[in-house]
């Protein structure tokens, strides 16, 4: 077997076990074959799956596993430690990439030496359809929008190992470890290429970690992100502005689930830090009249 030049990260539970067939076989579908798969078991109850692999007999494919759960973050932190490709991709294992995925964005790393990071667009399947575009913006951005997606991204080995890759701490459970892991690879110098194309295939359905969990939780999480990366925000002037993004996607999340003063007090946390980006959202609901507005809320984990 070749020595891989890609590494593909498959954080897994036996919960999505349904769906990991068509992510696997995108993999082995793939136009260029030098990768390898490592998927990382996250104490799953049901072994039954790993018939599947057995099944397969592709040697690029290769498990690890966890002896208790410990969530996606350290997923991949298990999987990238003992990943060999010089470019590590993380792939949720609901999803799937289209054959010219991995071909796609290992030349865009190739034609582009200064970029750490490159990442294409995503197509939606299953309970809906559609694409979602990631127009290519800069660092600053980066602050206060998640505008590069997360699975499918491909990294440069040598960055990840310098940003000490993901942070497992309890707080990024419900969401935003992936926010949090490109802060830090911020801090390492990430410069990201885009790939115009859909070639991260996105499954929608009522499993996807973007719910209401992630919204009450965002307050929490962006606090921590603002304390783990602070040189960032305040060499930016953007800690006021990320933080008041998190107060208002919370309080939010707080008002329509009846927690009024919880909801309250977040919501004018968000005014105070933030006056100009308050009222640019009253004024964006008002031009929806009522409609449901995002605030802020820019995850894009599957």
């Amino acid at each position: 077997m070749a020595e891989p030049r890609i590494s593909i990260v498959i954080p897994f539970h036996s919960s999505y076990a349904a769906y990991l067939p068509e992510c696997l076989e995108s993999l082995r579908r793939q136009s260029c074959q030098l990768w390898e798969a490592i998927i990382v078991d996250d104490a799953s109850p049901d072994r039954g799956w790993e018939a599947l692999l057995d099944r397969l007999a592709d040697p690029r494919i290769r498990l690890l596993r966890h002896a208790e759960n410990r969530g996606q973050a350290a997923g991949r932190n298990t999987g990238m430690r003992a990943a060999r490709g010089e470019y590590l991709v993380a792939l949720d294992c609901d999803d799937a990439l289209a054959p010219t995925h991995l071909a796609a964005l290992l030349a865009a790393l190739e034609a582009n030496p200064a970029a750490g990071a490159a990442y294409s667009d995503y197509r939606l399947f299953g309970a809906d359809e559609g694409v979602l575009r990631f127009p290519q913006k800069d660092l600053r951005a980066l602050l206060t929008e998640q505008w590069i997606p997360h699975p499918g991204t491909m990294v440069r080995r040598a960055l990840f190992e310098a940003s000490g890759g993901y942070c497992e701490e309890p707080v990024f459970r419900a969401g935003n470890e992936d926010w949090d892991y490109f802060l830090s690879l911020a801090e390492h110098g990430l410069q990201a290429v885009r790939v115009p194309e859909p070639l991260y295939l996105y499954r929608q359905h009522a499993g996807s970690i973007t719910t209401q969990r992630f919204a009450r939780a965002d307050a929490a999480m962006r606090e921590r992100m603002a304390e783990r990366h602070a040189a960032l925000f305040d060499r930016h002037g953007l800690r006021r502005a990320f933080l008041a993004g998190g107060y208002r996607t919370s309080g939010k999340a707080c008002l329509r689930d009846g927690i009024w003063g919880r909801g309250l007090a977040l919501t004018a946390r968000a005014a105070a830090l933030d006056p100009a980006g308050m009222m640019e959202v009253l004024a964006r609901r008002l031009r929806r009249s009522g409609g449901d507005a995002a605030d802020g809320v820019h995850p894009v984990t599957g």
